[in-house]
């Protein structure tokens, strides 16, 4: 019989070709992300600046998993990153996958709160020094059709920071690498979601327990489904004109635009059914985190609350 953890490690050497083609496949659509610009010619230094800026904070992300993996000897395959074709994001990101659950909390804890701790570390200074390079605008001249970029507690602070001039009208015109910095900071937010086997949910596992993570996890989910109705509820208040009518009657359609860009809630909803339940037990469930461990653990939870965002993106207006 062969070992399965030999088996996956020659699995993963003889698929090499695979996480190559599919990191290179994500760097062709993330620069085509970056570089479109609606009607107007492609900008390769836009699209260069925002692929080399957002596969930075994903690698480091994944490394950050694959390491602590490996120091645990837990066998961990190479990244795994998912392109998508079509801009202004260019990736749903990328994975890695483990041969088993980790064996201890404590191994569990530096796995699951590595890969964000890692990836903000660069997700914060890409996104500043991507804020100083951009405009600051009053939001009533963005051009017809501008998206709005949802806020966190992390991201309004980085913008006061960059623009402490920028008044309740203005908003930044975002540089690619902002936009970049800002797709870090939504990667890290919804991968530390506290549910099932995402990596706010590791961390979870680990620093409370088998039973507290289950209830939070079901809070999370009907939370994440709550906000994506709210977001589709919105979206039929705008579509549907006497309502939205009564809405700029009233002084709501700003809200209303707003929580249109919940609607991408929806999706997670769906995706936490898959892997925002149960979590996998680790072998040892007596041993508790040592206060080291507990600090790491309450710090990626703060970078959780910190980087979380209720709306996605919407539009500033209908005009």
């Amino acid at each position: 019989m062969q070992d399965p953890e030999h088996h996956m490690e020659n699995t993963s050497h003889r698929r090499w070709w695979l996480h190559l083609l599919l990191f290179l496949t994500t760097c062709a659509t993330t620069f085509y992300a970056g570089s479109y610009s609606g009607n107007q010619a492609l900008s390769f230094s836009d699209g260069l600046v925002y692929m080399t800026a957002i596969m930075s904070i994903l690698l480091v992300h994944e490394l950050g998993h694959f390491t602590a993996a490996r120091i645990h000897g837990v066998e961990a395959s190479l990244p795994y990153f998912i392109p998508m074709p079509l801009p202004p994001i260019g990736t749903f990101g990328a994975v890695i996958t483990m041969s088993s659950p980790p064996e201890t909390k404590a191994s569990l804890m530096d796995i699951g709160a590595a890969g964000p701790l890692a990836g903000v570390f660069v997700a914060i200074p890409v996104c500043f020094m991507g804020l100083l390079l951009s405009d600051v605008q009053p939001l009533s001249t963005l051009p017809k059709g501008a998206i709005m970029e949802g806020n966190s507690l992390l991201y309004m602070l980085l913008k006061f920071l960059a623009h402490p001039e920028m008044g309740p009208g203005d908003d930044v015109f975002l540089h690619p690498l902002a936009w970049a910095g800002w797709i870090g900071l939504l990667v890290t937010s919804l991968n530390m979601l506290p549910a099932g086997q995402l990596d706010g949910g590791h961390v979870v596992y680990a620093l409370l327990g088998k039973k507290t993570h289950s209830k939070i996890a079901w809070l999370v989910r009907r939370g994440v489904l709550f906000l994506g109705l709210l977001g589709v509820a919105s979206q039929l208040l705008i579509a549907y004109k006497p309502a939205f009518a009564w809405a700029q009657s009233v002084g709501i359609d700003g809200l209303a635009l707003r929580f249109s860009g919940m609607v991408g809630w929806l999706i997670w909803a769906i995706l936490l059914r898959f892997v925002g339940g149960k979590h996998p037990a680790v072998h040892d469930e007596d041993t508790p985190l040592g206060p080291g461990r507990r600090i790491v653990g309450w710090t990626a939870i703060g970078i959780m609350v910190l980087t979380f965002m209720p709306v996605f993106i919407s539009p500033v207006s209908l005009d």
